[in-house]
């Protein structure tokens, strides 16, 4: 008997190990108002769910009439998200994400100041790792609200947009 319960909790530890997956990769996405950006994005899970982390830029390009109004934004964003399957290998995820950063105005050529950021995330993935082959593609949405130095990013509208991502799981 004592055998039987040490080899059940290793095979439960073994198969929970090999669902709990961290991944590694880019986020890029675009807003409605010509907002581009790229992160580099890190999933570490925390028992069914995971926490995300990213480290990104993101720009408004604008020229009007021989002048330049570009915004960057170098930021750090995280995000708890809550996964539910679908079926085998794709799921969907839900959560809260917070962003702080630094925003520059190339108008200007100065520094406007710090940003921070509430706002939540909404997807779709794929897991590849049933197959074999250590990759996640996903689709996402991550409205945010920036609470200070809104000027560039004009709060809500230029940040609800859709983002791709594709990550090495491991």
């Amino acid at each position: 008997m004592k055998k039987t319960l040490v080899i059940l909790a290793i095979i439960m530890t073994s198969s929970s190990v090999s669902f709990a997956q961290r991944a590694i990769g880019l986020r890029t996405g675009t807003a409605v108002t010509r907002m581009i950006g790229t992160e580099l994005s890190y999933q570490q899970p925390l028992n069914n769910n995971r926490l995300e982390i990213g480290f990104g830029m993101s720009g408004i390009f604008e020229i009007n009439d021989n002048n330049r109004n570009n915004s960057f934004l170098f930021s750090v964003l995280a995000t708890y998200q809550w996964k539910f399957d679908i079926v085998n290998g794709f799921k969907w995820y839900v959560g809260p994400a917070t962003s702080v950063g630094l925003n520059f105005v190339q108008i200007d050529k100065k520094l406007e100041g710090p940003t921070l950021g509430i706002g939540g995330q909404i997807g779709i993935e794929y897991d590849f790792s049933s197959k074999g082959i250590p990759l996640q593609l996903s689709l996402d949405s991550r409205p945010m609200i920036y609470l200070l130095n809104t000027t560039s990013f004009r709060s809500v509208g230029s940040t609800l947009g859709i983002g791709l991502s594709v990550r090495y799981t491991f």
